[in-house]
């Protein structure tokens, strides 16, 4: 194969000390959940379930529904604050803004 039949370079991602890595994310999993229906602490170790609905066909034409975890979090106190600054964040961000009223 010549030069001019290699494909060309569409992406490239150098990792870079201290940096965080895109090919390293690029396996990362999405975590979709509905609820966060329990939380504790041990031994200083924030921890969070996260559960979402499932819907399942039954026989007779009707819909079943259940719920199932689909993580369970682990974070120190830097992690969690970290995780609270974050959501709340986008959370400010889905805000509707709030309107001018006239005078």
């Amino acid at each position: 194969m010549s030069e001019k039949e290699l494909p060309a370079t569409i992406e490239s991602i150098p990792s870079v000390q201290g940096g965080l890595s895109g090919l390293g994310s690029a396996a990362a999993p999405f975590l979709y959940f509905e609820n966060a229906p329990a939380f504790g602490t041990m031994n200083g170790i924030i921890k969070v379930t996260l559960t979402a609905t499932r819907d399942m066909p039954l026989a007779n034409n009707k819909i079943a529904s259940d719920h199932v975890v689909v993580a369970h979090l682990r974070m120190n106190m830097a992690a969690a604050r970290a995780l609270k600054a974050a959501l709340d964040g986008a959370i400010l961000l889905a805000s509707p803004s709030p309107t001018e009223t006239p005078n």
